[in-house]
């Protein structure tokens, strides 16, 4: 490992330590470094930029007023984002019956909640600059966000969604396998058996939609 690296390693682990000991420069600075991985991840997730925001800042608040819970079992990115996952799954369920509700004229909430009433007074603690700093009005942010290939993305959606999250994790997030399968609370056979089909069905789509397309440009029939 190079001189580099393990001194960085170094410097998070003592920074997490002033972290659980409830240094607030410390959590700051976790925050900084992991803020937009968790945006971009909740942002995969939920296909909300605003709730991704919402949903990050959420578990950051959640590690400022427990930050003991974090035990050292797992790497904090892979605590971080089994917070995440958690909570945007919830939303995602909450989401999906309130359009239930929608569709048979039971309710008018919008689709994406998370964003309406999130102010200083919604129960929240009021958390640094840090974490809710005006970045949806930010180009530059928003560009970090969007940044993925779109038809990538969006061939990855057509999977299911734990297909979906396993190749993001592990391809996108650059986790390893064990990272990977902990944020998804499988064990590592069971992920790994997961990631292989996953990789699978997304061959098979791209496959799939070169032949519709080759089909398409030479103006063959198919019988």
């Amino acid at each position: 490992m190079p001189d580099a690296e393990a001194e960085g390693l170094m410097e998070e682990e003592t920074i997490i330590r002033r972290f659980r000991e409830g240094s607030l420069d410390a959590f700051e600075w976790l925050v900084r470094k992991y803020r937009t991985p968790a945006v971009r991840f909740a942002y995969h997730l939920t296909g909300d930029y605003h709730t991704a925001e919402d949903l990050a800042q959420d578990c950051f608040a959640y590690l400022l007023v427990y930050p003991e819970k974090y035990d050292y079992r797992a790497a904090f990115q892979t605590y971080l984002f089994t917070i995440l996952r958690n909570k945007s799954i919830d939303v995602m369920r909450r989401n999906a019956r309130q359009r239930r509700m929608l569709e048979t004229g039971g309710g008018d909430s919008p689709w994406y909640p998370g964003r309406q009433g999130k102010n200083a007074a919604d129960g929240r603690p009021e958390l640094s600059g840090a974490i809710h700093n005006g970045t949806a009005d930010d180009p530059a942010q928003l560009a970090v966000i969007r940044e993925e290939d779109l038809e990538w993305r969006r061939r990855l959606l057509l999977l299911k969604p734990e297909y979906c999250q396993a190749v993001y994790l592990v391809d996108v997030g650059q986790m390893s396998y064990a990272q990977a399968a902990a944020v998804m609370g499988r064990n590592n056979v069971s992920f790994k058996v997961l990631l292989h089909r996953a990789r699978k069905k997304l061959r098979q789509i791209y496959e799939k939609e070169e032949w519709d397309c080759n089909v398409n440009r030479t103006g063959a029939n198919i019988y």
